[in-house]
């Protein structure tokens, strides 16, 4: 008997998911017809939308004219324009720009630029980079090690290097004493702690998102935190490296996420957003002094990828970038951003919302069992697949992840939709939210 040929593998294998035949802005459309509203604008990459008739026509446009060249031999005239329009946007002296496929190879491209940094300085030994537990950094080995979920690290620890990790900065669950109610920055300074116990010597970098969404829903830090980081890392020439791929192009309300703080990192890593997840597209833009050694040691960078400067992105990039200034989205987002905040507030009347969080167009919603407490709920449970379940039934894809308080424990539920969204358009998800959270409310 021959055997059964596999068809598309999936994690969740056996579950049955809607397959989804075409998008027009917001909305995703099945092959049943039914319409739903993309709470994630698909893992925050689709923020322009779908069928963006004017990115794909530059697609086209530019894949007759030119939709390849290897970068290790030449460069090509869309990357070159793209580069400075990039600089321009991030804050300080980022002036200069690494294009990739995506964001795990912006991460691992961010880390080796930092250890050939620090080889042109005399600092051989410095490679460890410092992470924070909640981070996520990407699916790649070298991400993965500075990535800080568990369960997804688990499987594949014996491949990881063994990277420091200190507690991401997450007001509703801090685990420092003192820090009740209150920020009192314990948790940024632990990063000295880390680099003492690592050796100065041996740390190169430090990684963290702005806002992190990975390991807990929209966790904001407050004022002064990302500045006494800042400090920390110039104290012991360590490198701070911001992770924008998710809040990067407009998320939060302005460009990049870090321009919240009075600190200008050494790097930023972005992606998704710089292509509206038209084609695979990622990079780091990159400090002046970090340029101006490899100019010093006449060292080019040892590292390259297939999809380095590729014309075809490139060219859609800069189109994300025409539409989001012509059609002024950062301003809209800042606008409907502060709405969503407004609406977000009426959802903590239920009794299974511990707490809801904004940034942007960035919603967070973390489910407890009880309020006073922030007890989460038994895993057994699956509050938060459900949450996601009934909100997909109700029209409405919105993530739901589990574990989020102590990695076993702990729900909560997500929403960033695309940036073009309406005030309607977000009464109608909230709305969605509104009723999925009162079925919710029966759990606690």
């Amino acid at each position: 008997m021959a055997a059964t040929k596999g068809g598309l593998f999936h994690r969740d294998l056996g579950k049955e998911y809607p397959v989804i035949v075409r998008g027009e802005g917001i909305y995703m459309i099945d092959e049943e017809g039914r319409r739903y509203i993309d709470g994630i604008a698909g893992a925050g990459n689709v923020t322009l939308g779908h069928g963006q008739a004017r990115i794909a026509r530059a697609m086209g446009e530019q894949a007759q004219t030119l939709a390849y060249c290897f970068s290790a031999f030449f460069t090509n005239r869309p990357a070159l324009e793209l580069a400075p329009r990039v600089a321009e946007l991030a804050p300080g002296d980022l002036n200069s720009c690494y294009f990739v496929s995506g964001g795990s190879e912006a991460v691992e491209t961010a880390f080796k630029l930092a250890r050939q940094y620090h080889l042109q300085q005399g600092r051989s030994q410095k490679y460890k980079i410092i992470s924070r537990w909640r981070g996520y950094h990407g699916a790649t080995l070298g991400a993965m090690a500075a990535s800080g979920l568990p369960p997804q690290r688990n499987p594949f620890v014996p491949l990881l290097p063994e990277f420091p990790h200190i507690a991401a900065c997450h007001p509703y669950r801090c685990e420092f004493a003192g820090c009740e109610g209150r920020c009192n920055l314990t948790c940024a300074r632990a990063l000295e702690t880390a680099i003492l116990q690592a050796g100065p010597e041996n740390v190169a970098a430090f990684v963290a998102e702005p806002v992190v969404m990975a390991g807990a829903a929209v966790a904001v830090p407050p004022p002064g935190y990302f500045e006494e980081i800042r400090a920390i890392c110039d104290r012991y020439d360590v490198l701070w490296i911001a992770d924008e791929i998710i809040t990067g192009f407009g998320r939060t309300g302005r460009y990049f996420a870090s321009e919240y703080w009075d600190a200008v990192p050494d790097m930023i890593c972005f992606g998704k957003a710089a292509s509206s997840g038209y084609v695979p597209l990622g990079g780091v833009v990159f400090s002046d002094r970090i340029r101006q050694s490899f100019v010093d040691a006449g060292d080019s960078f040892a590292h390259v990828f297939t999809y380095v400067n590729n014309p075809v992105a490139m060219r859609v990039c800069a189109t994300v970038l025409d539409i989001i200034e012509e059609e002024k989205v950062i301003a809209h987002v800042a606008e409907t951003g502060t709405y969503l905040a407004e609406r977000a507030q009426l959802l903590n009347a239920h009794a299974c919302v511990g707490d809801v969080r904004t940034k942007g167009l960035m919603m967070g919603i973390e489910l407890v069992r009880d309020k006073e407490t922030k007890a989460p709920f038994d895993p057994a449970l699956g509050a938060s697949a459900r949450g996601a379940a009934l909100a997909l039934e109700r029209g409405l894809s919105i993530s739901g992840v589990a574990g989020v308080a102590d990695w076993v424990r702990g729900d909560d539920l997500r929403f960033y939709p695309p940036l073009i969204i309406t005030r309607e358009q977000i009464d109608e998800a909230v709305a969605i939210i509104d009723a999925v959270l009162g079925e919710l409310d029966q759990l606690a």
